[in-house]
């Protein structure tokens, strides 16, 4: 995908795909919302990810899903952490840049989503290390959400020895250097961050005993 390309990606995302479409016709966004759900399913569209039946489109799939632990589970009415978590995914897996983030939504807005950007050939420990050292309550927030998203959606992949590397991952690189962060950051969700830590924990568990069944 050239650079026409993701012209007409950003284009795209102003047309309105509409509320419908995102997350249900009950449910009221406001407009920054839904423009960053416009791009987030522009850049994505045409991503595929495993899930529940099988594949199905990136966006929906995950996108969505960790935007609506945040705002449904957590309770999270922050637009800039939601508008964080529908564009968390954008620049590392697509050919949206920073500079079109923060053009759309602002300098704090690209900044979050730059440190939840993995580089390319970063080890995952050296990512993680730089988002929790360097992070925001909102990054932290927004990196759980992702990683409780992706455990609950892990058991549908095929390679168990991944899924077990991603389950220590999870504790090594997620959960344990999360207490040094909390005495660094400002204190805003604090009781939703640890709820998170405590979901991710729990998912583990139903993890291992997804896998142990499966295979026993």
């Amino acid at each position: 995908m050239g650079c026409t390309e993701r012209d007409k990606k950003m284009a795209d995302m102003t047309l309105g795909k509409g509320v419908d479409d995102m997350v249900g016709p009950d449910v009221q966004v406001s407009e920054r919302i839904q423009q960053a759900m416009d791009m987030a399913k522009a850049f994505h569209e045409g991503q595929m990810r495993r899930g529940n039946g099988g594949m199905k489109p990136y966006y929906d799939e995950h996108i969505l899903g960790v935007y609506n632990i945040l705002r449904e589970e957590c309770g999270i009415t922050d637009e800039d952490i939601l508008i964080t978590a529908l564009l968390h995914d954008t620049v590392e897996d697509t050919e949206c840049t920073l500079d079109d983030i923060e053009s759309a939504f602002g300098a704090d807005i690209r900044e979050q989503v730059r440190l939840l950007t993995r580089i390319q050939g970063e080890p995952f420990s050296v990512y993680a290390r730089r988002l929790f050292s360097q992070g925001s309550y909102q990054t932290v927030i927004v990196k759980l959400a992702d990683r409780l998203h992706n455990l609950r959606t892990i058991v549908y992949m095929p390679d168990v020895r991944w899924i077990q590397k991603k389950i220590k991952q999870s504790y090594t690189d997620i959960l344990n250097p999360l207490p040094e962060a909390m005495r660094r950051i400002d204190g805003r969700y604090n009781e939703q961050i640890y709820m998170l830590a405590d979901k991710i924990e729990e998912q583990i568990l139903e993890v291992q005993r997804a896998l142990n069944l499966k295979h026993s």
